[in-house]
């Protein structure tokens, strides 16, 4: 009768801890889900379409349909079938966009408020999905799946592209300050004295969806303290650091957020956040990709 005793009210106690755990994950679960909902800026599933499923700024993609001798810019996207949006082919059998030819035209999202410029100890992250085979895809050159900039890749912009040679290609974070910061006197600079951050033998495949997210802290501080880190598949790469990474996008400016440019490829579920997300909200992302579209939709 006393060891049934001591069964039931073991039973019981592990009954009890098994709740008191399950209730403990599942706080911190809602934590980080509630955490990364209020950082979150911009969200575009492509799902129902081109326009962005969250924005603070513009939801509308625009092409840039014309550069010479005038920049014409379209709202939409424009391309003439050398991008197009595609169903079926996301993840999890949800649309994406489909980028077929290097050439095709410049598409973006206008980056005012969707991206939360700050003049002073500016942080925030960039996620996105990529699915590719970098060496059998993608035709000579760089290509860069996204890049953010108010100017040119070199001159107050992130970026992430594929490096134009190599078999296989190393897969870059770029986080270049002003031109006039960085790189003053305007000189050939070799890439491994630039502000980039490689990584070797990128987890691409034709087969496989590949989460690439990256963050920043501690720019516009007027110091060496910047970090730019590099997260693929919710694992921490590598990061751009001892930098002055003073970006000044002015007022009178257009801040772009560019994707697939000389990219091929799909590409799907973009966001931006307000802050640099922690260690544990990028895995968070990168292991529940059908519920980030769902706290995008509240």
């Amino acid at each position: 009768m006393k060891s049934q005793a001591k069964l039931h009210s073991c039973s019981i106690l592990f009954g009890v801890l098994s709740f008191v755990l399950t209730m403990d994950i599942s706080g911190k679960a809602q934590s980080v889900e509630k955490s990364i909902r209020s950082a979150m800026t911009f969200h575009a599933s492509f799902d129902k379409g081109i326009e962005a499923d969250v924005s603070k700024g513009n939801p509308s993609l625009h092409t840039i349909t014309t550069r010479n001798p005038k920049e014409t810019i379209r709202r939409g996207l424009h391309a003439q079938g050398q991008t197009e949006w595609v169903r079926g082919e996301g993840m999890e059998g949800g649309a994406a966009l489909k980028f077929n030819e290097r050439n095709a035209p410049w598409i973006f999202y206008r980056g005012e408020k969707n991206v939360d410029y700050r003049k002073d100890r500016w942080g925030g992250s960039v996620s996105l999905w990529l699915k590719l085979d970098p060496e059998t895809d993608l035709e000579p050159g760089f290509a860069d799946p996204l890049q953010l900039t108010t100017r040119a890749w070199n001159d107050g912009s992130f970026f992430v592209d594929f490096n134009k040679d190599g078999d296989p290609r190393d897969f870059r974070l770029g986080a270049f300050a002003d031109l006039k910061v960085w790189n003053p006197e305007n000189k050939e600079v070799p890439e491994d004295q630039r502000p980039l951050f490689p990584v070797q033998a990128p987890p691409f495949g034709r087969d496989q969806w590949t989460h690439v997210l990256f963050t920043w802290e501690n720019f516009n501080t007027g110091e060496k303290n910047g970090v730019a880190k590099l997260y693929m598949n919710g694992q921490f790469k590598g990061a751009v650091e001892n930098w002055n990474q003073t970006f000044t996008w002015k007022d009178d400016e257009s801040v772009r957020l560019y994707l697939g440019l000389n990219y091929i490829g799909l590409l799907d579920e973009v966001s931006c956040f307000q802050r640099a997300l922690n260690a544990e909200e990028v895995a968070w992302i990168h292991g529940n990709p059908r519920k980030l579209r769902e706290l995008a939709a509240q």
